[in-house]
């Protein structure tokens, strides 16, 4: 049974139940640094490689393996295509991701692509390998900080609608897209957080039916130059509060 806490128990006949621990990083140095840290502290047999597709090639018997996802190293895009695999692998191989920040939405995905757990570089070194021998003994770990970093749904309202569904706000987020700018860039300069970008980022990718950001760039082309196309053949764009002030004045 899979039980789920925000401080895991570490027992010494944990370790029994996984026999090896591969350490999926695809950084060359972060890698080695990973291993090293994790055996020095849990005597265990590793093996570690740069992608999950790498896995294949690893000798061991999937009910003891416990496989550990970095994701630190990697572009918002290429950790989307990494937890994509986990689905891949055999359900009886344990998993533990690895994050850049205790970011709610990213956990929740995680756990969405069968991730048994979940923790950020902003926990302590021995706590991570008490979660990785909780996980690695049948518990799902989820730390409680992720919650405190939930943001709610944007919500789009009548006036913010532009075309396909797409609100003004996801139309700035797909012009910055096309430009190249990372989350954390479009955070910045639209004064929102980074969660909250990544959450219109989704929603985007839904709407357009987009594979990932360079889709979106793609797709999204004709939303961001539609109204500059409106503009240019004399034509005002739709503006549900012009509609709404017309009525107001027809009213009085």
């Amino acid at each position: 049974m899979n039980n789920t806490a925000d401080e895991p128990r570490s027992h010494s006949t944990l370790s029994d139940l996984t026999s090896v621990i591969v350490i999926v990083e695809r950084n060359d140095f972060l890698r080695d640094c990973l291993q090293c840290c994790v055996t020095s502290h849990w005597p265990i047999k590793s093996e570690a490689c740069a992608s999950l597709s790498e896995l294949t090639e690893i000798q061991a018997t999937p009910r003891s393996t416990l496989v550990v996802l970095s994701l630190i190293s990697l572009s918002d895009e290429q950790a989307e295509a990494e937890l994509a695999l986990l689905k891949d692998l055999d359900p009886c191989i344990r998993t533990m991701v690895l994050s850049k920040t205790d970011d709610f939405h990213d956990a929740l995905i995680a756990l969405r692509q069968r991730a048994n757990g979940y923790i950020s570089l902003n926990a302590q070194f021995e706590f991570f390998i008490q979660a990785l021998r909780f996980v690695g003994a049948g518990g799902t770990y989820f730390p409680a900080q992720c919650l405190l970093t939930a943001q709610p749904e944007p919500l789009a309202t009548p006036e913010q609608v532009v075309a396909n569904g797409i609100t003004s706000r996801e139309l700035s987020v797909i012009q910055a897209i096309r430009q190249g700018k990372s989350n954390k860039v479009i955070a910045y300069e639209l004064n929102m957080c980074e969660s909250t970008v990544k959450v219109h980022v989704r929603n985007i990718m839904k709407k357009l039916n987009a594979r990932n950001r360079t889709d979106v760039a793609i797709k999204g082309a004709d939303l961001v130059t539609a109204p500059s196309r409106a503009e240019a053949s004399g034509r005002t764009p739709f503006c549900y509060d012009q509609v709404e002030a017309k009525h107001h004045n027809a009213a009085e």
